[in-house]
């Protein structure tokens, strides 16, 4: 048996590759700042990955696309972010929690 371990980037990679073909969300930039982050002053990163054991917990801040039917938005991209982790890693994902930091209009209401 080959023992190895995955760095947070790499996982924070499997995020971000999973949910780059998503329709009408997408991760959002660092930039974008939500109220908590400016009350407490802390900068908020678009995605975070918690091991616990051979377990995983996801935090997204996402951005959608106005228009959109945010719960199913959020429905597909934790199932996308589920699956790509637990076929990639054999780890076990607990919970996919997503934050929306924006509503963007976007002209000619495509998702880009």
């Amino acid at each position: 048996m080959v023992d190895y371990d995955l760095s947070d980037n790499a996982l924070v990679g499997l995020v971000t590759l999973a949910l780059e073909g998503a329709q009408g969300l997408r991760l959002a930039q660092s930039g974008a700042r939500s109220v908590g982050e400016m009350i407490s002053g802390r900068r908020g990163k678009p995605v975070r990955v918690e091991r616990e054991g051979d377990s995983l917990s996801v935090d997204l801040n996402v951005c959608v696309d106005y228009g959109h039917p945010i719960p199913e938005l959020a429905k597909n991209a934790q199932r996308t972010v589920a699956e790509a982790l637990s076929a990639s890693t054999g780890l076990k994902v607990r919970s996919v929690n997503l934050t929306v930091v924006a509503v963007e209009y976007r002209e000619g209401g495509s998702a880009a």
